[in-house]
């Protein structure tokens, strides 16, 4: 049974992990769009050169939580593009941009793949077990206290 500290040192960073390491996948539009969802972003050829100065030269992604929907544009809290000739994508932090409806050719709803998330959770606590043990059969091992019991005396 875990308990106490033990359950902090493995069961703290098994949670952390799960919560943050999910898998996510993208799936094709099939409705409107949903304030505060969170979307993936297909820039036209013409749309990327259009919003090149707001996100920079040959973005073809961008990821972000869509804000407000008007009638010609997005409102978008931006949280990463994809450039053409770049396989990392640029990191924003929130920043709120507006793209016009013209830039963009589609968009993908980002979702949670549990499946893929099950087995990440799985072997994160499977691999944070097993050096648990390591751990601490290494510490029972070197805790001992050097002095060793002398032979019993020949009769």
């Amino acid at each position: 049974m875990l308990r106490g500290r033990i359950l902090r040192v493995t069961g703290y960073p098994v949670l952390a992990l799960t919560l943050l390491g999910a898998c996510y996948r993208y799936v094709p539009v099939t409705g409107d769009l949903v304030v505060g969802g969170a979307y993936r972003g297909h820039l036209t050829p013409e749309g990327s050169q259009h919003v090149a100065r707001l996100v920079g030269e040959n973005v073809q992604l961008f990821d972000g939580r869509i804000v407000a929907v008007t009638d010609t544009a997005y409102l978008v809290s931006m949280s990463a593009t994809f450039k053409r000739t770049e396989v990392r994508p640029t990191v924003w932090t929130g920043e709120q941009l507006v793209i016009p409806r013209s830039a963009v050719n589609r968009f993908e709803l980002r979702e949670l793949d549990r499946p893929r998330t099950v087995r990440a959770a799985a072997l994160y606590t499977v691999g944070l077990v097993a050096l648990g043990a390591l751990v601490f059969s290494i510490r029972g091992i070197v805790s001992g206290d050097g002095n060793t019991t002398p032979p019993p005396i020949p009769p």
